[in-house]
């Protein structure tokens, strides 16, 4: 409400009524511990050879590299993938974006891909081992290789507080990538298309203290 005589407003808050400027002196702060951070883009300007990178993809799904023989382990369904110049852009854009954008410098870890036929979808995981966390990346990107149009989500598993369980849903698409904690649960969803859809995969750690001007 307003003081009529003297012009200034003032906040009535059940019984006690503040001037603007004793508001802001006894007005509760904020401070946020932790966060879970999602990082969600397409990759722009540069000109990437995604068929190349789909191509080595095929070939190890066709040949069957897989980065585990287990067929009870989470990595059976990753594919290896070699090193080539489309891959090593596609690093090189997300770590210089990624340092101007937020301050950290990623650092690769390791990579592979993902083929999901018709109906087919992800394991639910993540990508850290409790007894290593040493060891474990910070985060992962997600990169949509050749995605048919509205076909499938990346669904994100997270906690909020004493709300437990809950998801949220990313649609995935060409040259699309999302980065995320390693430490969260996630899967992508059952593709809904009759296209073969393939995604790449890339796990970082991150130097916090690369822009100590942030």
């Amino acid at each position: 409400m307003a003081n009529a005589m003297s012009g200034t407003s003032l906040l009535k808050l059940g019984n006690f009524t503040y001037s603007p400027q004793s508001y802001k002196v006894f007005c509760m702060k904020k401070k946020v511990l932790s966060e879970i951070d999602l990082y969600i883009d397409t990759v722009q300007v540069l000109k990437l050879d995604r068929k190349k990178i789909k191509n080595d993809i095929l070939h190890s799904f066709v040949f069957k590299k897989r980065l585990s023989r287990n067929n009870k382990d989470y990595s059976y369904q990753d594919f290896e993938i070699p090193f080539s110049k489309p891959l090593q852009w596609l690093n090189d854009y997300l770590r210089d974006h990624f340092q101007v954008d937020h301050g950290r410098t990623l650092i690769f870890k390791k990579t592979w891909g993902n083929v999901y036929n018709q109906h087919e979808s992800s394991y639910t995981r993540h990508q850290i081992q409790p007894m290593l966390l040493n060891d474990a990346p910070d985060y992962t990107c997600l990169y949509g290789v050749d995605v048919a149009k509205d076909s499938c989500e990346l669904v994100i598993e997270y906690d909020d507080n004493r709300i437990k369980n809950r998801t949220w849903h990313i649609p995935l698409a060409d040259n699309k990538f999302i980065i995320f904690p390693s430490t969260q649960r996630y899967f992508i969803s059952q593709n809904k298309s009759k296209q073969m859809n393939i995604f790449l995969t890339m796990t970082y750690t991150y130097n916090p203290l690369s822009a100590p001007w942030l």
